[in-house]
């Protein structure tokens, strides 16, 4: 059944439809809400309200483009990690609820529906289907009406509830007819087809899948060919005619196969072991029963899976090997337990009778004591059950009642979380302006003065201000507001202050960086930084008189436990900090003190080395 979805993270009215060539079977749920989760609601609609005055309305926006991407993402899923897919839903739900989010509630009801129905769990499916049912009438979206329709019928047939089941698909056929939609009006005559094989209605079974048929070759649609032929091998197996249903099923495998739809081709498999096993080629009927079983784990559906298991039982007690029967018989007797009706249960008891009592005949006890005993003992064992009935049921209660809480309280820390997050970019942002305006009010203040030594002392000022706000600006541009990319900022910092003294200097500075990719937080970026600024000035200040090539060197690299600064030059080897300004010489030895770091200058006749072995640093993910 073709299936529209939603996804535009630039936009999130912009709604993209896209049909699916390869059906999968989903089904919606009625969502009950409870006076919890209704004042949870209501704190969450709140706290959004206010982070909405705040932020002029971008988070609302954030909040549907993220619940449609935890919605796509829920969609890719349900085939290959259910249990994620639901896990994903689950929040796009919650979050859809918080900010009344009408159109994302829809998507995360459907695609739970269709998660919960591959694990089996239909009755969950149905209540998550029809809560999309009404979600998709308020909007008016009648092509994602019709496939929920669709989907209920397969759900109440999944239920033994073939009067629902036929109710529902011809309400989406009638709605695929109205709106023209021939590639799902085939898939509701297969699914309707198939409940009239269970209604004993083969005639109008029949019929509804020469109409398939003809679509799908009308329409190219081609991979909707197996579940066809899958339907009509049920029809003659039905009527043991098992020659034909097998070349029915081998067409309907060979169709699954090529289009990968592994949910179907389990069921084709089975269809062939069934065929096999009533013409005693019980070799073939494993080997394909086998493969079935294997698929059905594979992607998760128990439901198929305790068929491959009654099959096999079957198998193995006709070839004589009796602890395989029982080994398959007791996984589809777990299984079975709680996903079948309680005819399948009395037929899968017979059975296991049937193994455990080859060699024993029962002996009905007649005598009036005996069974005065035995009622005795079934009653002890009836309120025993009852008794533990009831703490299982208030245990449950009360742990889903508490991962509601939690699940709640998670969604709302989430979100205030990421209000922090914005608001300390912000705060980024605004330091970095300020500290723009302080540096251009120093230029300017600087124009006036005629005093040199004054001239120098403001640009050295500038130039730390300058190391300042690019650590900021480094913050609020990065994804991680909280980490600075040590690298390229020293790079950009030491390149920035060549540019400015390149005047000065009226030479060409190189620079070689070399540093490992390290995200350190602010409180071990900003002193480093600082320092680098005031060894490069000083480099370019007074080493470089006497060398036609100036050369500064530049790396910052982790050495066991220690992070190691290398500045160097290939000036005249002179030391610089006490050369340059005395503020500039306690500077450095007062962030050295705050990293915790041992400076070291080395004076040769190829330059100035100074390192910075630092003990006190934070590196960040």
């Amino acid at each position: 059944m073709a299936k529209c979805f939603f996804i535009n993270r630039l936009c999130c009215e912009i709604r993209e439809q896209v049909s699916q060539s390869q059906k999968k079977r989903v089904f919606g749920g009625k969502f009950r809400v409870n006076d919890v989760k209704f004042g949870v609601k209501m704190i969450r609609s709140f706290l959004l309200l206010i982070v909405a005055l705040m932020a002029g309305g971008t988070f609302a926006q954030k909040d549907t483009e993220r619940i449609d991407s935890l919605n796509l993402k829920s969609e890719v899923l349900y085939t290959t990690d259910v249990k994620k897919s639901i896990e994903l839903s689950t929040k796009a739900l919650h979050l859809s609820k918080a900010i009344d989010y009408q159109h994302g509630e829809a998507f995360a009801c459907m695609n739970l529906a269709i998660a919960n129905d591959i694990k089996g769990n239909s009755k969950i499916a149905i209540r998550y289907f029809q809560r999309a049912v009404h979600l998709f009438q308020l909007e008016n979206d009648l092509e994602n009406l019709s496939y929920c329709y669709s989907q209920l019928g397969i759900c109440y047939f999944s239920q033994y509830q073939y009067e629902n089941a036929d109710y529902y698909h011809q309400k989406a056929i009638d709605l695929c007819k109205k709106l023209h939609l021939e590639e799902d009006l085939a898939n509701a005559l297969v699914n309707q087809g198939i409940t009239f094989t269970y209604q004993n209605k083969t005639k109008e079974a029949k019929e509804n899948f020469k109409q398939a048929i003809e679509l799908y070759k009308k329409n190219n649609q081609l991979d909707g060919l197996g579940g066809a032929y899958n339907s009509l091998g049920k029809i003659y197996y039905d009527q043991q005619d098992f020659e034909t249903a097998i070349r029915y099923f081998e067409r309907a495998s060979a169709n699954f196969r090529k289009y990968d739809n592994d949910y179907n081709l389990e069921s084709s498999y089975l269809g062939l072991a069934n065929c096999y096993f009533d013409l005693k080629q019980y070799k073939l009927a494993k080997e394909y029963s086998l493969k079935g079983l294997r698929i059905s784990q594979e992607i998760g559906a128990k439901e198929r899976e305790v068929f491959a298991h009654e099959i096999l039982s079957r198998i193995y007690f006709e070839e004589g090997e009796y602890k395989k029967a029982y080994q398959s018989l007791n996984e589809y007797t777990v299984l079975s337990d709680t996903i079948f009706t309680r005819e399948k249960s009395d037929a899968l008891a017979e059975m296991q009778a049937r193994f455990e009592v080859k060699e024993i005949r029962l002996k009905q006890q007649a005598e009036e004591e005996s069974h005065r005993w035995q009622l005795l003992i079934l009653g002890a064992i009836l309120f025993i059950i009852l008794l533990v009935s009831v703490f299982l049921f208030f245990l449950f209660r009360n742990k889903k009642r508490i991962n509601v809480l939690l699940e709640q309280k998670y969604i709302m820390t989430q979100a205030n979380l990421e209000q922090k997050e914005f608001m300390m970019g912000e705060v980024h942002h605004r330091v970095k302006n300020n500290l723009q305006i302080i540096s251009a009010i120093l230029d300017l203040q600087s124009r006036e003065l005629k005093d040199p030594e004054s001239i120098q002392m403001i640009d050295a000022s500038m130039n730390r201000i300058n190391a300042i706000s690019m650590i900021h600006q480094k913050l609020y541009q990065s994804e991680n507001i909280r980490a600075v990319q040590i690298g390229p900022y020293l790079a950009e910092l030491v390149n920035d202050l060549i540019t400015h003294f390149k005047k000065e200097v009226n030479k060409e500075i190189h620079l070689n960086s070399e540093s490992d990719n390290l995200n350190l937080d602010i409180e071990t970026a900003l002193p480093i930084g600082l320092i680098v600024a005031e060894l490069v000035m000083n480099s370019c200040k007074y080493a470089f008189d006497k060398q036609a090539q100036p050369q500064i060197s530049l790396s910052l690299k982790i050495k066991g436990t220690k992070l190691v600064l290398v500045v160097s030059d290939n000036g005249n080897g002179k030391s610089h900090v006490e050369e340059g300004t005395h503020f500039g010489a306690k500077l450095i030895r007062s962030m050295a003190r705050k990293l915790k770091a041992e400076f070291i200058e080395t004076n040769s006749e190829k330059g100035l080395r100074s390192e910075l072995i630092i003990t006190k640093y934070n590196l960040l993910s």
